[in-house]
């Protein structure tokens, strides 16, 4: 255990890591699910477990448990991922998408990344705030939420493009 104390579970009740993330398929409807499946749990800075969670161990432990590994904080997982281009409608955006906000740079201040969440569709961003919850970034939602629109910094896309191409042709 992290504390130093032994701890043990009947053999059948686990995998090696490894054996597992063999059997695991990252995909946007296992990382939405996964992400659903948190709403409601309690902000905890520096949390990456049910008793709660910041924003970067939400996202990291929604992608852990997807069998994706992410750094620990909002400003290093915003280096991981490729990119996306991003227009005022968020058009270009796929579930499962990575969306980073904080302080844009100016003359006087590098840009600075203080939050993350997830997109999963129609401007819906699931996040730890408070709570792990749903707020979307259109003006016209009735969960729209100002902050978010207003410090939005950049998306990147974790998933591999194939898997997001074949779930979509399944859908």
């Amino acid at each position: 255990m992290p504390d130093g104390r032994t701890g043990y579970l009947p053999i059948n009740s686990g995998k090696l890591f490894d054996e597992w993330k063999l059997n695991t398929i990252a995909n946007a409807s296992s990382i939405e699910s996964v992400a659903k499946s948190l709403i409601g749990m309690p902000y905890l800075w520096g949390g990456t477990s049910i008793k709660g969670m910041d924003c970067s161990g939400f996202t990291k432990t929604v992608y852990m448990l997807n069998g994706i590994q992410l750094s620990r904080d909002a400003n290093q997982q915003a280096l991981e991922g490729n990119e996306i281009k991003t227009d005022t409608n968020f058009s270009q955006l796929r579930k499962g998408d990575l969306l980073f906000f904080g302080r844009k740079a100016n003359k006087d201040k590098p840009e600075k990344i203080i939050h993350v969440g997830i997109y999963l569709d129609s401007g819906n961003v699931i996040h730890a705030s408070g709570l792990v919850k749903i707020n979307n970034l259109s003006p016209q939602a009735d969960n729209y939420s100002e902050r978010l629109r207003k410090t939005f910094i950049c998306a990147k896309r974790i998933l591999p493009e194939k898997l997001n191409i074949l779930e979509v042709r399944k859908n």
